[in-house]
């Protein structure tokens, strides 16, 4: 049934209603046809789901330079935490001193490696899902004989505002 909604996700028929759930407005049903529905209309909802994750998708694809760096920079900065604490901790004990400060330097690192490693998996957990995404929608247009190319431009980041122009070009090739 996932599967079959899919379909219905992208189609112009398609109603959602918290009761029923997806239901075709043609036959008032839940969805019933196999691999492929000879009733479906490619039109408006197709257009904005491709715009939609593919604009996703770039948007993140865009950021992993930036959390590569985030990354190397925080571990470098770990890294040089717990090497300031152990040779601090290493110089007082040869002076003879005991001292818990080189630990409590040592573990402000994990704030930082923290940081580092959030930063990674925040990226790959965005390009994953936003890949599955995208390739859901492919993977049902390819079923309909649709291919399409689109084109993103993300203009200058205006006070947190993001202008994104596209041009997309849907051709449907029915089978």
């Amino acid at each position: 049934m996932v599967e079959l909604a899919r379909h219905c996700h992208l189609c112009d028929n398609q109603i959602v209603t918290l009761q029923e759930g997806t239901t075709c407005s043609l036959t008032n049903r839940k969805p019933e046809f196999n691999r492929i529905c000879s009733r479906i209309i490619l039109d408006k909802k197709l257009e904005q789901k491709i715009i939609e994750v593919n604009v996703k998708y770039q948007q993140i694809k865009r950021t992993q330079i930036e959390s590569y760096f985030n990354f190397g920079l925080f571990f470098s900065i770990s890294v040089l935490i717990i090497y300031l604490g152990y040779y601090m901790g290493k110089y007082a004990f040869e002076g003879g001193i005991i001292s818990v400060v080189p630990l409590i330097i040592m573990s402000i690192s994990l704030g930082t490696l923290t940081m580092a490693f959030g930063s990674l998996n925040r990226y790959n957990s965005g390009i994953k899902i936003a890949r599955e995404n995208k390739n859901r929608v492919d993977e049902v247009v390819k079923k309909y004989g649709v291919t399409y190319d689109i084109n993103i431009v993300f203009d200058k980041n205006v006070h947190g505002t993001q202008h994104i122009n596209y041009d997309l070009n849907i051709d449907k090739k029915r089978r």
